[in-house]
């Protein structure tokens, strides 16, 4: 039977089991990614402009009162999407989504363009951004300091959050079909490290839907079949993968 296998944290699926219960559809939940919060070092100089490139980060970012006091006092807060602006909401911060920003990199573009040189930023981020901001506004006099709010563990997990062992892994490989959904590159890695879908009968069987193009080419060579979403959005996701069923 054909399934959208949904590879979001259990962290996420407060707010997605929402969205993917407007769709008539079977659902496994397969968590790829499991995430936790880190301690943060306060910004050695006190950033103008706060960026934000996903809500889980602002999210583990809001647990530090200092932090967040100095988000709502900063001069512009800029986001990527609106799932990132409606997380800044939460904590009672404005934010602008500029025109045509979809990821990182088109993010890092945009500020390129709009800062004046001397510019200082904080970006609260995963330990392990997929797309090194700071590097590329390094260029243009941009002082961007990355702030480590959480760190991914990049493997499978059951629904309820239970290591899968060797059969479970077996069972998976299969037995599995239908579309797979990836919102991150580390999703990718967490579903791709446990089931070696390249290795196996998974990448013919499954169809790969991703939210952007960084996701999707992580995805190369582990599924025949990729698509990527049109807007870069949890709810376009759910309906990619619907109709690509």
């Amino acid at each position: 039977m054909a399934l959208l296998i949904w590879t979001r944290s259990i962290d996420d699926w407060k707010n997605d089991k929402s969205v993917l219960d407007k769709l008539d559809v079977d659902v496994l939940h397969l968590p790829c990614i499991a995430m936790s919060g880190l301690s943060v070092k306060f910004p050695r100089r006190k950033p103008q402009v706060f960026i934000a490139t996903s809500g889980n980060a602002i999210r583990y970012a809001a647990r530090h009162a200092a932090l967040l006091n100095l988000m709502r006092g900063a001069e512009a807060v800029f986001a990527i999407g609106p799932g990132t602006k409606e997380a800044l909401a939460e904590f009672k911060v404005s934010a602008e989504v500029p025109n045509g920003v979809i990821n990182a990199k088109s993010l890092a573009d945009w500020l390129a363009k709009t800062l004046r040189p001397g510019t200082e930023v904080a970006w609260p981020c995963s330990k392990e951004p997929s797309y090194n901001i700071a590097e590329h506004l390094k260029r243009f006099d941009i002082h961007v300091e990355p702030l480590a709010v959480y760190e991914t563990d990049r493997s499978l997990h059951l629904p309820h959050g239970k290591e899968p062992d060797k059969d479970d892994i077996a069972r998976y490989i299969q037995s599995l079909e239908g579309v797979v959904c990836f919102a991150s590159p580390s999703a990718v890695e967490g579903f791709t490290n446990s089931l070696k879908p390249s290795d196996n009968r998974l990448k013919h069987e499954l169809t790969a839907v991703c939210i952007g193009d960084t996701t999707a080419a992580a995805c190369r060579n582990h599924f025949e079949t990729i698509i990527i979403c049109k807007s870069p959005t949890v709810e376009i996701l759910a309906e990619t993968a619907f109709n690509n069923l």
